[in-house]
């Protein structure tokens, strides 16, 4: 487990990494969805999904999370999954740190393809995810008759 603690725009935060200890952060992690606009997963579903990742990061400030992220690998392919930043604090670098802290884990693994999902309803995120590397690409496709969306 890693655990720091750093200041952005004049207030602390503490980041963690582990994903052996996240999985118990359901409900947190539930009302940073709900803060961003998203569906809420629940408990159960945290566990399941913080279970099967391969690693994490979590940034809180003195009362909840207000920034996480996530990466599931196999050794060949990574996807960056679930960056989440909380609105009240949008714009303080710690989207920032929870994309560097996420990117420094894996940058030297040699991926065949490091990957990610931007959502299509926030025109910001493309810009942001450019800054680490990421650049559009047009030959994502998913089997949407398999898929059960949030």
């Amino acid at each position: 487990m890693r655990y720091e603690t750093f200041v952005a725009c004049g207030q602390q935060y503490h980041l963690e990494t582990n994903t052996g200890v996240l999985w118990t952060y359901g409900p947190q992690l539930d009302a940073l969805w709900q803060a961003i606009g998203w569906q809420p997963r629940g408990e159960e579903k945290w566990q399941e999904v913080i279970r099967k990742t391969s690693f994490c990061v979590a940034v809180r400030d003195s009362m909840s999370i207000v920034g996480f992220g996530r990466i599931l690998e196999d050794g060949i392919m990574c996807m960056v999954y679930d960056i989440g930043v909380h609105p009240r604090v949008q714009g303080q670098g710690i989207g920032t740190k929870v994309m560097e802290t996420l990117l420094d884990r894996i940058k030297d693994r040699d991926f065949a393809s490091i990957g990610l999902f931007a959502w299509e309803h926030n025109p910001n995120n493309v810009p942001f995810y450019r800054k680490f590397g990421f650049e559009p690409v047009a030959t994502g496709m998913e089997c949407v008759r398999h898929m059960k969306r949030e």
